[in-house]
Protein backbone atom coordinates (compact mmCIF):
# COMPACT_ATOMS: atom_id res chain seq x y z
CA UNK A 1 0.00 0.00 0.00
CA UNK A 2 0.82 3.55 -0.61
CA UNK A 3 2.35 5.76 1.84
CA UNK A 4 1.40 9.24 2.70
CA UNK A 5 3.82 12.31 1.44
CA UNK A 6 5.66 12.09 4.84
CA UNK A 7 6.12 8.67 5.43
CA UNK A 8 8.34 6.49 3.74
CA UNK A 9 6.43 4.17 1.42
CA UNK A 10 5.82 0.25 2.38
CA UNK A 11 5.23 -3.06 1.17
CA UNK A 12 3.55 -5.56 3.72
CA UNK A 13 4.70 -9.43 3.11
CA UNK A 14 1.87 -11.87 3.60
CA UNK A 15 2.61 -14.89 5.65
CA UNK A 16 4.63 -17.04 3.74
CA UNK A 17 7.24 -15.99 1.07
CA UNK A 18 8.16 -18.55 -1.30
CA UNK A 19 8.94 -19.20 -4.76
CA UNK A 20 4.31 -18.69 -5.27
CA UNK A 21 4.11 -15.07 -4.71
CA UNK A 22 7.69 -14.54 -5.84
CA UNK A 23 6.88 -12.89 -8.92
CA UNK A 24 3.88 -10.58 -7.53
CA UNK A 25 6.07 -9.44 -4.77
CA UNK A 26 8.73 -7.79 -7.53
CA UNK A 27 5.56 -6.20 -9.76
CA UNK A 28 4.94 -4.77 -6.40
CA UNK A 29 8.64 -3.29 -5.87
CA UNK A 30 8.62 -2.13 -9.50
CA UNK A 31 5.32 -0.41 -9.11
CA UNK A 32 6.94 1.49 -6.42
CA UNK A 33 10.13 2.46 -7.99
CA UNK A 34 8.26 3.67 -10.79
CA UNK A 35 6.92 6.59 -8.31
CA UNK A 36 10.66 7.17 -6.91
CA UNK A 37 9.88 7.34 -3.57
CA UNK A 38 13.27 8.35 -1.62
CA UNK A 39 12.74 4.96 1.23
CA UNK A 40 10.59 2.65 1.19
CA UNK A 41 9.93 -0.49 3.35
CA UNK A 42 9.57 -3.65 3.02
CA UNK A 43 7.41 -5.52 6.02
CA UNK A 44 8.45 -9.08 6.50
CA UNK A 45 6.82 -9.03 10.18
CA UNK A 46 3.95 -11.28 9.14
CA UNK A 47 6.11 -13.57 7.48
CA UNK A 48 6.05 -17.29 9.09
CA UNK A 49 7.33 -19.53 6.39
CA UNK A 50 9.85 -18.77 3.68
CA UNK A 51 12.12 -20.27 1.23
CA UNK A 52 15.47 -19.29 -0.76
CA UNK A 53 13.62 -18.26 -3.54
CA UNK A 54 11.57 -15.88 -1.40
CA UNK A 55 14.58 -14.76 -0.04
CA UNK A 56 16.14 -14.17 -3.29
CA UNK A 57 13.18 -11.74 -4.10
CA UNK A 58 14.30 -9.83 -1.59
CA UNK A 59 17.95 -9.40 -2.54
CA UNK A 60 16.38 -8.51 -6.04
CA UNK A 61 14.57 -6.36 -5.13
CA UNK A 62 17.09 -4.37 -3.16
CA UNK A 63 19.08 -4.85 -6.29
CA UNK A 64 16.46 -2.76 -8.13
CA UNK A 65 16.13 -0.36 -5.58
CA UNK A 66 20.04 0.84 -5.84
CA UNK A 67 19.48 0.91 -9.72
CA UNK A 68 16.31 3.78 -9.26
CA UNK A 69 18.03 5.15 -6.16
CA UNK A 70 15.59 4.18 -3.95
CA UNK A 71 17.06 3.08 -0.14
CA UNK A 72 15.11 0.05 1.27
CA UNK A 73 14.69 -0.80 4.91
CA UNK A 74 13.40 -4.17 5.98
CA UNK A 75 11.35 -4.79 8.87
CA UNK A 76 10.33 -7.31 11.27
CA UNK A 77 13.05 -9.95 9.90
CA UNK A 78 12.75 -12.91 12.01
CA UNK A 79 15.80 -14.86 13.50
CA UNK A 80 15.46 -17.41 10.85
CA UNK A 81 16.02 -14.77 8.00
CA UNK A 82 18.26 -12.90 9.89
CA UNK A 83 20.61 -15.77 10.12
CA UNK A 84 20.41 -16.35 6.63
CA UNK A 85 21.32 -13.07 5.25
CA UNK A 86 24.20 -13.10 7.73
CA UNK A 87 25.84 -15.68 5.53
CA UNK A 88 25.84 -13.71 2.19
CA UNK A 89 26.77 -9.91 1.99
CA UNK A 90 23.54 -8.45 1.05
CA UNK A 91 25.26 -5.17 -0.05
CA UNK A 92 27.26 -7.33 -2.62
CA UNK A 93 24.18 -9.16 -3.86
CA UNK A 94 22.02 -5.97 -4.29
CA UNK A 95 24.66 -4.75 -6.26
CA UNK A 96 26.23 -1.89 -3.63
CA UNK A 97 29.95 -1.56 -4.93
CA UNK A 98 32.17 -1.18 -1.37
CA UNK A 99 33.45 2.30 -0.58
CA UNK A 100 37.07 2.10 -2.36
CA UNK A 101 39.56 3.32 0.18
CA UNK A 102 41.65 6.24 0.08
CA UNK A 103 44.63 6.15 -0.76
CA UNK A 104 47.21 7.50 1.48
CA UNK A 105 49.26 10.27 0.85
CA UNK A 106 53.29 10.46 0.05
CA UNK A 107 53.90 11.51 3.37
CA UNK A 108 52.06 8.81 5.36
CA UNK A 109 53.19 6.15 2.71
CA UNK A 110 56.77 7.20 3.64
CA UNK A 111 56.00 7.12 7.45
CA UNK A 112 54.77 3.82 7.68
CA UNK A 113 57.89 2.45 5.75
CA UNK A 114 60.17 4.40 8.00
CA UNK A 115 58.90 4.47 11.60
CA UNK A 116 58.63 0.05 11.87
CA UNK A 117 62.20 0.68 10.97
CA UNK A 118 62.85 3.58 13.41
CA UNK A 119 60.53 1.79 16.12
CA UNK A 120 63.21 -1.41 15.89
CA UNK A 121 66.52 0.42 15.75
CA UNK A 122 64.96 2.29 19.12
CA UNK A 123 64.08 -0.98 20.37
CA UNK A 124 66.98 -2.42 19.21
CA UNK A 125 69.16 0.62 21.46
CA UNK A 126 66.83 -0.12 24.07
CA UNK A 127 67.65 -4.20 24.50
CA UNK A 128 71.89 -2.94 23.86
CA UNK A 129 71.25 -0.71 27.02
CA UNK A 130 69.86 -3.40 29.23
CA UNK A 131 72.12 -6.06 28.34
CA UNK A 132 75.40 -3.79 29.02
CA UNK A 133 73.63 -2.97 32.64
CA UNK A 134 73.15 -6.70 33.17
CA UNK A 135 76.54 -7.71 32.29
CA UNK A 136 78.87 -4.69 34.19
CA UNK A 137 76.33 -3.63 36.51
CA UNK A 138 73.69 -6.50 37.39
CA UNK A 139 77.05 -8.62 39.17
CA UNK A 140 77.92 -6.31 41.78
CA UNK A 141 73.55 -5.69 42.39
CA UNK A 142 73.74 -9.44 43.05
CA UNK A 143 72.30 -10.63 39.78
CA UNK A 144 74.68 -13.33 38.93
CA UNK A 145 74.65 -14.26 34.86
CA UNK A 146 74.10 -17.38 33.85
CA UNK A 147 77.47 -18.53 32.85
CA UNK A 148 75.97 -22.03 32.31
CA UNK A 149 73.07 -21.25 30.02
CA UNK A 150 75.73 -19.19 28.46
CA UNK A 151 77.96 -22.41 27.28
CA UNK A 152 74.91 -23.98 26.11
CA UNK A 153 73.73 -21.18 24.28
CA UNK A 154 77.79 -21.10 22.84
CA UNK A 155 77.79 -24.92 21.93
CA UNK A 156 74.36 -24.01 19.63
CA UNK A 157 75.97 -21.06 18.55
CA UNK A 158 79.46 -22.20 17.44
CA UNK A 159 79.22 -25.91 17.72
CA UNK A 160 76.61 -25.62 14.94
CA UNK A 161 78.63 -23.15 12.62
CA UNK A 162 81.14 -24.67 12.49
CA UNK A 163 81.12 -26.97 9.29
CA UNK A 164 79.87 -23.65 7.14
CA UNK A 165 82.01 -21.82 8.63
CA UNK A 166 85.09 -24.10 7.74
CA UNK A 167 83.49 -24.62 4.33
CA UNK A 168 83.40 -21.05 3.59
CA UNK A 169 86.81 -20.08 5.16
CA UNK A 170 88.43 -22.79 2.83
CA UNK A 171 86.95 -21.81 -0.17
CA UNK A 172 87.28 -18.05 0.26
CA UNK A 173 91.19 -18.53 0.92
CA UNK A 174 91.46 -20.01 -2.51
CA UNK A 175 89.02 -17.69 -4.56
CA UNK A 176 91.52 -15.14 -3.26
CA UNK A 177 94.51 -16.05 -3.78
CA UNK A 178 93.61 -17.23 -7.06
CA UNK A 179 92.58 -13.61 -7.71
CA UNK A 180 95.38 -12.40 -6.77
CA UNK A 181 97.77 -14.32 -8.81
CA UNK A 182 96.53 -13.92 -11.40
CA UNK A 183 96.81 -10.16 -11.63
CA UNK A 184 100.24 -10.36 -9.56
CA UNK A 185 102.12 -13.05 -12.05
CA UNK A 186 102.04 -10.43 -14.69
CA UNK A 187 104.80 -8.09 -12.67
CA UNK A 188 106.29 -11.09 -11.27
CA UNK A 189 105.32 -10.15 -7.77
CA UNK A 190 103.94 -13.87 -7.05
CA UNK A 191 104.91 -14.07 -3.53
CA UNK A 192 102.51 -11.23 -2.69
CA UNK A 193 99.90 -13.13 -2.81
CA UNK A 194 100.48 -14.12 1.05
CA UNK A 195 99.77 -10.46 2.02
CA UNK A 196 96.87 -10.55 -0.49
CA UNK A 197 95.60 -13.22 1.70
CA UNK A 198 96.79 -13.29 4.87
CA UNK A 199 95.75 -9.17 5.38
CA UNK A 200 92.27 -9.52 3.51
CA UNK A 201 91.27 -12.66 5.60
CA UNK A 202 92.23 -11.54 8.70
CA UNK A 203 91.17 -7.72 8.91
CA UNK A 204 88.09 -7.95 6.91
CA UNK A 205 86.25 -11.29 5.07
CA UNK A 206 87.16 -13.07 8.35
CA UNK A 207 84.70 -11.26 10.79
CA UNK A 208 82.42 -10.17 8.14
CA UNK A 209 81.52 -13.48 6.74
CA UNK A 210 81.90 -15.09 10.25
CA UNK A 211 79.66 -12.51 11.56
CA UNK A 212 76.85 -12.89 8.59
CA UNK A 213 76.81 -16.36 8.66
CA UNK A 214 75.81 -16.03 12.13
CA UNK A 215 73.37 -13.09 11.46
CA UNK A 216 71.62 -16.04 9.13
CA UNK A 217 71.68 -18.62 11.74
CA UNK A 218 71.74 -17.76 15.20
CA UNK A 219 70.41 -14.17 14.94
CA UNK A 220 67.04 -15.53 13.07
CA UNK A 221 67.20 -18.63 15.41
CA UNK A 222 67.21 -16.02 18.50
CA UNK A 223 64.08 -13.82 17.22
CA UNK A 224 62.53 -17.22 16.52
CA UNK A 225 62.72 -18.87 19.66
CA UNK A 226 61.65 -15.45 21.44
CA UNK A 227 58.71 -14.69 19.16
CA UNK A 228 57.23 -17.96 19.78
CA UNK A 229 57.88 -17.81 23.38
CA UNK A 230 56.04 -14.14 23.01
CA UNK A 231 53.34 -15.74 20.98
CA UNK A 232 52.90 -18.25 23.50
CA UNK A 233 52.49 -15.93 26.35
CA UNK A 234 55.96 -17.19 27.73
CA UNK A 235 57.52 -13.94 28.44
CA UNK A 236 54.84 -12.77 30.04
CA UNK A 237 54.24 -15.55 32.57
CA UNK A 238 57.98 -14.71 33.26
CA UNK A 239 57.78 -11.27 33.88
CA UNK A 240 55.06 -12.41 36.50
CA UNK A 241 56.89 -14.40 38.59
CA UNK A 242 59.29 -11.45 38.75
CA UNK A 243 62.05 -12.69 36.11
CA UNK A 244 63.21 -9.97 33.85
CA UNK A 245 63.38 -11.77 30.24
CA UNK A 246 66.53 -9.59 29.44
CA UNK A 247 68.62 -10.87 32.44
CA UNK A 248 67.47 -14.08 32.17
CA UNK A 249 67.05 -15.03 28.29
CA UNK A 250 68.63 -11.94 26.15
CA UNK A 251 72.29 -11.76 28.06
CA UNK A 252 73.68 -15.26 27.84
CA UNK A 253 72.33 -15.49 23.86
CA UNK A 254 74.35 -12.15 23.34
CA UNK A 255 77.52 -13.43 24.95
CA UNK A 256 77.05 -16.87 23.64
CA UNK A 257 77.24 -15.16 19.96
CA UNK A 258 79.97 -12.36 20.93
CA UNK A 259 82.51 -15.32 22.44
CA UNK A 260 81.29 -17.79 19.23
CA UNK A 261 81.75 -15.01 17.07
CA UNK A 262 85.41 -14.03 18.05
CA UNK A 263 86.19 -18.23 18.13
CA UNK A 264 84.72 -18.55 14.54
CA UNK A 265 86.63 -15.83 13.29
CA UNK A 266 89.87 -17.05 14.73
CA UNK A 267 88.98 -20.60 12.97
CA UNK A 268 87.73 -19.01 9.63
CA UNK A 269 91.17 -17.23 9.77
CA UNK A 270 93.33 -20.21 9.98
CA UNK A 271 91.73 -22.39 7.47
CA UNK A 272 91.19 -19.18 5.00
CA UNK A 273 95.01 -18.37 5.27
CA UNK A 274 95.84 -22.33 4.64
CA UNK A 275 93.19 -22.42 1.68
CA UNK A 276 95.45 -19.60 0.19
CA UNK A 277 98.67 -20.91 1.13
CA UNK A 278 97.30 -24.80 -0.79
CA UNK A 279 97.07 -23.03 -3.88
CA UNK A 280 100.07 -20.96 -3.46
CA UNK A 281 101.51 -24.18 -3.24
CA UNK A 282 100.02 -26.57 -5.17
CA UNK A 283 99.38 -23.99 -8.70
CA UNK A 284 102.08 -20.42 -7.97
CA UNK A 285 104.53 -23.21 -7.05
CA UNK A 286 104.97 -20.68 -3.61
CA UNK A 287 107.07 -22.82 -1.06
CA UNK A 288 105.42 -22.71 2.22
CA UNK A 289 108.42 -21.40 3.93
CA UNK A 290 108.29 -18.70 1.34
CA UNK A 291 104.81 -18.05 1.80
CA UNK A 292 104.85 -17.94 5.60
CA UNK A 293 107.82 -15.99 5.55
CA UNK A 294 105.97 -13.43 4.00
CA UNK A 295 102.72 -13.58 5.85
CA UNK A 296 104.62 -12.86 9.09
CA UNK A 297 105.97 -9.72 7.43
CA UNK A 298 102.79 -8.73 6.08
CA UNK A 299 100.75 -9.57 9.27
CA UNK A 300 100.55 -6.94 12.48
CA UNK A 301 99.56 -7.29 15.97
CA UNK A 302 97.01 -4.30 15.23
CA UNK A 303 95.30 -6.35 12.38
CA UNK A 304 94.85 -8.93 15.03
CA UNK A 305 93.90 -6.41 17.55
CA UNK A 306 90.91 -4.97 15.35
CA UNK A 307 89.56 -8.55 13.94
CA UNK A 308 89.17 -9.44 17.16
CA UNK A 309 87.23 -6.23 18.17
CA UNK A 310 85.59 -6.26 15.07
CA UNK A 311 84.54 -10.29 15.56
CA UNK A 312 83.26 -9.35 19.48
CA UNK A 313 81.74 -6.41 18.40
CA UNK A 314 79.45 -8.33 15.10
CA UNK A 315 78.56 -10.95 17.20
CA UNK A 316 76.75 -8.78 19.92
CA UNK A 317 75.24 -7.07 17.55
CA UNK A 318 74.17 -10.61 15.64
CA UNK A 319 72.80 -11.60 19.44
CA UNK A 320 70.92 -8.21 20.57
CA UNK A 321 69.03 -7.77 17.39
CA UNK A 322 67.78 -10.93 16.74
CA UNK A 323 66.40 -11.32 20.79
CA UNK A 324 65.40 -7.27 20.48
CA UNK A 325 63.17 -8.36 17.64
CA UNK A 326 62.06 -11.71 19.20
CA UNK A 327 61.04 -9.82 22.09
CA UNK A 328 58.49 -7.35 20.01
CA UNK A 329 57.03 -10.25 18.18
CA UNK A 330 53.41 -8.61 17.30
CA UNK A 331 50.74 -10.64 15.08
CA UNK A 332 51.02 -14.22 15.79
CA UNK A 333 53.04 -16.38 13.64
CA UNK A 334 53.19 -13.91 11.02
CA UNK A 335 54.96 -11.71 13.25
CA UNK A 336 57.44 -14.51 14.11
CA UNK A 337 58.13 -15.04 10.59
CA UNK A 338 58.65 -10.69 10.05
CA UNK A 339 60.69 -11.02 13.09
CA UNK A 340 63.19 -13.61 11.69
CA UNK A 341 63.47 -12.04 8.19
CA UNK A 342 64.67 -8.49 9.85
CA UNK A 343 66.67 -9.75 12.44
CA UNK A 344 68.77 -11.34 9.40
CA UNK A 345 68.14 -8.37 7.36
CA UNK A 346 68.96 -5.77 10.27
CA UNK A 347 72.01 -7.48 11.47
CA UNK A 348 73.99 -7.74 8.39
CA UNK A 349 73.41 -4.36 7.49
CA UNK A 350 74.38 -3.40 11.11
CA UNK A 351 77.59 -5.18 10.71
CA UNK A 352 78.38 -3.71 7.66
CA UNK A 353 77.94 -0.44 8.58
CA UNK A 354 79.94 -0.45 11.90
CA UNK A 355 82.38 -2.44 9.71
CA UNK A 356 82.98 0.38 7.47
CA UNK A 357 83.32 2.71 10.90
CA UNK A 358 85.98 0.43 12.21
CA UNK A 359 87.97 0.54 8.39
CA UNK A 360 87.61 4.57 8.94
CA UNK A 361 89.12 4.58 12.49
CA UNK A 362 91.89 1.86 11.95
CA UNK A 363 92.91 3.85 9.12
CA UNK A 364 92.93 6.89 10.73
CA UNK A 365 94.94 5.73 13.25
CA UNK A 366 97.47 3.94 11.13
CA UNK A 367 97.97 6.77 9.11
Amino acid sequence: MAATPAEPATIAVGKSLDRSCAAQLLLDLDRQFRSRPSRLVLDLGEVATFDSAGLSTVVEGMRRASEHGVEVRLRGLSQPMLDFFSLVSIDRLAGKPPAAPAKPGFVLRVGEFVEPKVDGLLGVLRTSGDVLHAIFVGPFRGQRLRLDRTAMEIDHCAGGALPIILLIAFLMGLILAMQAWVQLRIFGCEIYVADMVGVSVMSEIGPLMTAIALAARSGSSNAAQLGSMVVGEEIDALKQMGIRPESFLVVPKVLACAVSAIMLTGIFDVVGICGGALFAWGVADIEWLAFTAQLKQALHFSDFAFATGKSLTFGAIVGVVGCSLGLRVQGGSEGVGRATTNAVVLGIFLIIVIDALFVTVQRLMLS
